[in-house]
């Protein structure tokens, strides 16, 4: 995905007075560079900034977390490393982040914030989408319908894993809505 480097910059510089989600060292395996860098990392929703050092004000790259899978590389050479799997987009092969925590603790810790990143990204844009669906059921004439049963809800929003089923099945409603008003997607 191509992001526009002015608007990532100015996001990156105007939110430095809020807390991130989660900052700190860890040790980037390079494409080009092969050996670890110690950088600073700083999560906010599922964008994860890097910079050389703590201080620095314009960070060397960013990664978009949305639709990546993060793994722990358990036969890895390097102890508490880790794996950022970005998914293929228009044109372009998906990309393998290489990194390593300094210990187990960050290691956990840094795992459980990225798993959730992306999640945590789509809770914050349930009203909003909740809102559009009422009101597409509305045009359409229907009742909105409730989650699928046995998938908890309220579960569903805080386990990444299984905020693709909700996903699915509202999305496949959401089809259905938009035929019958007559606008196919």
């Amino acid at each position: 995905m191509k992001l526009h480097q002015k608007s990532v910059l100015s996001f990156f510089r105007g939110c430095r007075a809020q807390a991130p989600d989660r900052e700190g060292i860890l040790l980037k395996k390079g494409a080009r560079n092969t050996s670890y860098q110690r950088r600073w990392f700083v999560l906010r929703g599922n964008l994860l900034f890097y910079l050389e050092n703590q201080a620095d004000h314009t960070p060397l790259g960013l990664i978009l977390l949305e639709n990546c899978q993060v793994e722990p590389r358990l036969g890895a050479t390097e102890p508490h490393a880790f794996t950022i799997l970005t998914p293929r987009v228009e044109g372009t092969g998906g990309r393998a982040y290489k990194l390593a925590a300094e210990n187990q603790e960050e290691l956990g810790a840094w795992l459980w914030a990225l798993a959730g990143a992306s999640c945590r990204q789509l809770v914050a844009l349930l009203p909003t989408l909740e809102a559009q669906y009422r009101e597409l059921c509305q045009a359409a004439g229907q009742e909105p319908s409730s989650p699928p049963e046995g998938c908890g809800f309220v579960a569903t929003l805080s386990t990444p894993s299984s905020f693709q089923e909700l996903h699915e099945h509202f999305g496949k409603e959401i089809r259905v809505l938009q035929v019958v008003r007559g606008r196919p997607q």
